[in-house]
């Protein structure tokens, strides 16, 4: 990479890591390209990115964002993940860290918040926002339904009640 290109890539990074709402870093050291691939695949799913950067560039990429205090992190072989989506994130690379040992999960932020691995753990063990708005969503036709019911019994009881005092 060029001295423009660096740059270019770091401006283009940055941009996109303010728009975002968490960044996971992890250590890659020992997977495979494929299982790497794997990895992008899931992550991808969930509307999130996997990156390998050099930490140089990362570094200056995280200036002026809400994920400063990362810097840290960034020394050996590193990826970043980063989304919208922080539960969803945190649960494809908490699963994928299980079943391979290679992937080590660092830390992460959250609006300019460090988050420790226990926290991401904690994130990944949340249900996903899909899952929210389909209970949020259940709840809310379950009400109507009922209501609705109350509502259609209660006419059906005060059209009897009328026709029995109309025939009497």
């Amino acid at each position: 990479m060029h001295k423009a290109e660096k740059l270019e890539f770091v401006k283009k990074f940055n941009a996109t890591l303010k728009d975002k709402d968490c960044v996971i870093i992890s250590h890659y050291k020992g997977l495979s390209v494929s299982e790497i691939s794997d990895l992008r695949k899931q992550i991808k799913s969930t509307n999130s990115v996997f990156k390998v950067a050099k930490n140089s560039l990362a570094k200056l990429a995280i200036k002026d964002t809400n994920f400063e205090v990362l810097d840290k992190f960034f020394v050996g072989p590193t990826s970043v993940t980063y989304s919208d989506d922080a539960v969803s994130a945190s649960k494809v690379l908490v699963d994928f860290s299980k079943d391979n040992e290679n992937l080590k999960i660092l830390g992460g932020a959250m609006d300019g918040k460090e988050l420790s691995v226990d926290e991401i753990k904690t994130l990944a063990s949340l249900p996903s926002m899909e899952t929210l708005r389909a209970t949020i969503l259940g709840l809310l036709t379950t009400t109507q339904r009922n209501i609705l019911g109350v509502v259609q019994a209660s006419q059906k009881s005060l059209i009897r009640i009328v026709n029995t005092k109309f025939n009497n």
